[in-house]
């Protein structure tokens, strides 16, 4: 074994000394230091299973954009104090093994010893975790029975909290970098934060009866947003236009419903105009509607690349994505999320009422919920939003009382499951936690809900820019004539609205099928794009999917990026339902800017 001790290096050199490593037989052990830090691994070698770059572009990540990693003159170091020399000197006597795939880290200051599990960088390294080319493949999607037939999930046994905290949760190298609870609130609240240089981290949110539960949740969606930021499963190699690639197996962008023409070139519009000769990178997914290979351009199949990979003709967010105990429990649920966000959007955009569903008394958690909010000022209210495609979907709505006490005054959310209970929790869940969490927010974001910031949206909507934005603007006691057309209805017990129920599911692949040919029975395509992450899918039995149904409403942040036009659904299907006297006109939609969260 040789040691190797870096106490003045730089990202170049680790990469240097990777690719070094990488081509001898000779296990290498680097030692290096980072001012109060003595890191000791990985063990490199031409079989090893992380290399000395990944490992330091993942610790960097966790410290964010404080840190400018990417900057090639960027230069760490330090000195290992006498009184931690023996410290180091006894780890580095267990041999190389005891450092493959992890680093060892020595807080000098403290004289703390901690071990961290690495992988190799998501979007794949040459060395240590080269990732094949995207291909066109075959999404096979075998029966997944289930024990109980309304838990609507297969059981897995691995994916306990003491589970996903230890294939996702460490401190030091993430990719869940930080987990905090929230103990103020009717419901126990989790955040797992996930590594990243951008200024704003991606997160995952837990909200359940314990801590335990609320963890685990949101251990499960930072994993969910992981997997769909960012390609890590294959290497996207394709670039073409789509005038350039075979139609019949090619999404067509003009179908996904496209950017209105008149925010080109605004401040703060991000995107290009798109024709069919755009260049720009595709990767392959499914269509499981007409069961063949289809392409999709790749900043629609994964919402979080970064400028570097290339312009983006359609804004995409974490819309469609799914996670499950296998690929079809992944893509059922993203395309539960797909339900729930067109029907979200189409009643808001359309302006149509909907039937008010009555908080269900027998239920363990929604009156708890309601009473909650009942005591901070406000009425808990439930909108049946089920459109066409007949998934169960709730929306939410916590409103203030007093319209002058200058408290915010409506907060919305959204739930879309088979089981329209489960709907409910969902999204009372999210709207009830959010709308008492506010004071902590503003104490955090003191601009957040100013009203100097926030009147000038009511007239100019250009200025909603961010999804805080879309909720604040709405908070506004001035805004509330727009969410008038939700109101009056009398509430109704929600077994009248669904009489018959969840029904029950004992094969999830026969769900999905069914589900699936609904959907093309209202001319909608499903189409999947397999986001697995194999490392989480080897610890946990985890896989995740994208879902993309053309001809959908997306969800979209920042108000210019709505995509609205040339989707005929948002203008017939209200009518269809009995909600709207007759087809809408495009040029008579008042869309506002939406209030999701």
């Amino acid at each position: 074994m040789t040691t190797l001790l870096l106490d003045s290096w730089t990202r170049a050199d680790t990469a240097t000394i990777s690719s070094i490593t990488f081509a001898t037989a000779d296990k290498v052990v680097p030692v290096r230091l980072d001012g109060g830090l003595v890191l000791l691994g990985p063990t490199l070698h031409a079989a090893a299973p992380v290399c000395l770059g990944c490992a330091e572009h993942q610790r960097l990540e966790v410290f964010g954009p404080d840190v400018p990693q990417r900057e090639a003159g960027l230069r760490f170091g330090g000195l290992i104090p006498p009184s931690v020399q023996g410290v180091v000197d006894a780890l580095l006597a267990q041999g190389p093994d005891a450092f493959e795939g992890v680093v060892v880290a020595v807080r000098t200051d403290q004289l703390t010893v901690s071990e961290h599990v690495l992988r190799p960088a998501r979007r794949g390294c040459a060395l240590c975790g080269p990732l094949p080319d995207d291909a066109p493949e075959t999404m096979e999607l075998p029966p997944v029975p289930v024990d109980d037939p309304y838990a609507y999930r297969a059981e897995n046994p691995a994916t306990t909290r003491e589970g996903l905290r230890g294939a996702l949760f460490d401190f030091r190298h993430g990719p869940v970098a930080h987990i905090r609870r929230t103990e103020q609130m009717p419901l126990a609240l989790v955040t797992a934060e996930l590594a990243g240089d951008s200024q704003v981290r991606e997160a995952g949110y837990g909200r359940s009866r314990t801590f335990a539960d609320a963890e685990r949740v949101a251990l499960f969606e930072a994993a969910e947003r992981y997997t769909g930021m960012r390609p890590h499963r294959r290497r996207t190699v394709l670039k073409a236009s789509y005038s350039e690639l075979d139609p019949a197996s090619t999404l067509d962008p003009a179908r996904l419903g496209l950017h209105d023409p008149a925010y080109l070139g605004q401040p703060g519009f991000r995107m290009i105009p798109y024709t069919p000769d755009t260049v720009t990178k595709w990767v392959h997914g499914w269509s499981l509607t007409n069961t063949r290979p289809i392409a999709v351009p790749e900043h629609v199949a994964y919402w979080g690349l970064h400028g570097a990979d290339g312009p983006r003709f359609v804004y995409e967010s974490s819309n469609g994505c799914g996670l499950g105990n296998s690929l079809t429990e992944a893509v059922l649920y993203g395309l539960f999320e797909v339900a729930e966000r067109d029907a979200f959007l189409m009643a808001w955009y359309a302006r149509t009422p909907l039937r008010r569903v009555r908080v269900p008394e027998e239920d363990p958690v929604l009156p708890h919920l309601a009473d909650r909010l009942d005591a901070a000022g406000y009425d808990l209210l439930f909108f049946d939003a089920t459109n066409d495609l007949a998934v169960p979907t709730v929306l939410a709505l916590a409103l203030h009382r007093d319209p002058a006490s200058g408290a915010p005054q409506a907060l919305f959310a959204a739930g879309a499951h088979p089981d329209p209970i489960a709907a409910m929790r969902s999204a009372a869940a999210e709207t009830v936690v959010d709308a008492l969490v506010m004071p902590d927010v503003v104490r955090f974001k003191p601009k957040h809900l100013d009203r100097e910031r926030l009147l000038p949206m009511l007239d100019d909507p250009r200025l909603v820019r961010v999804l805080d934005d879309h909720v604040a603007l709405n908070t506004l006691p001035e805004a509330r004539p727009r969410l008038e057309f939700l109101l009056g209805a009398q509430a109704e017990d929600w077994r009248a609205i669904w009489p018959t129920g969840p029904a029950p599911a004992h094969d999830l692949t026969e769900l999905l099928d069914s589900t699936v040919e609904h959907f093309r029975a209202q001319g909608l395509e499903v189409i999947a794009v397999d986001q697995t992450d194999e490392v989480l899918r080897r610890q946990v039995g985890l896989h995740s999917a994208k879902v993309i149904v053309p001809g959908s409403l997306p969800m979209t942040f920042g108000h210019m990026h709505h995509r609205t036009r040339d989707l005929p659904r948002l203008l017939e299907v209200p009518h269809r339902l009995g909600r709207a006297p007759a087809p809408l006109r495009y040029d008579d939609l008042a869309l506002y800017p939406h209030p999701f969260p």
